[in-house]
């Protein structure tokens, strides 16, 4: 059984707060510990809750210090090619979605294409249609042929 989504906001009532606060430091100390084990890499979490004075220093107070006073014997170009941003995680996120809706709009404009050549087919004729839509329709016929044509590299090849 999947997970639903949640919404990416503050959780109002305090008991709700605190038990998804609980389940999600455990799940990322069990990641963390994971990414530790097997990758072979030192692992430091800290986890601050607003309100409070005291912090979860993972995986204790002595060892993450130790890593942390590693981390800063490097020079600082090292320090700020090897440190991952919050902004930067970001970007990497946006990015992505980017490029996922700009396939989606590849996949939309083929679609459109595909049912202008359709009705051009059932009319039996391009009157009608402007200069966008034939050009669209040329786009679909091209990128059709590149399909039949890389088809037929593949079996012949086999």
């Amino acid at each position: 059984m999947t997970r639903g989504s949640i919404k990416h906001e503050e959780i109002h009532n305090e008991y709700r707060r605190n038990a998804m606060f609980r389940k999600r430091r455990d799940g990322l100390l069990k990641k963390a510990n994971e990414l530790s084990i097997l990758c072979g890499v030192d692992v430091g979490i800290v986890i601050h809750k607003k309100e409070q004075s005291n912090a979860v220093l993972w995986p204790s107070p002595e060892s993450f210090r130790s890593r942390v006073q590693k981390f800063m014997e490097f020079r600082d170009e090292e320090r700020k090619r090897r440190m991952s941003t919050h902004e930067g995680l970001v970007k990497q996120m946006v990015q992505g979605e980017m490029e996922n809706l700009e396939k989606l709009k590849n996949a939309i404009q083929l679609k459109e294409s595909q049912q202008l050549v359709v009705k051009s087919m059932q009319t039996n004729s391009f009157n009608g249609f402007g200069i966008d839509q034939l050009n669209a329709m040329n786009s679909f016929a091209d990128h059709m042929l590149k399909k039949l044509q890389q088809r037929d590299n593949d079996l012949n090849a086999k």
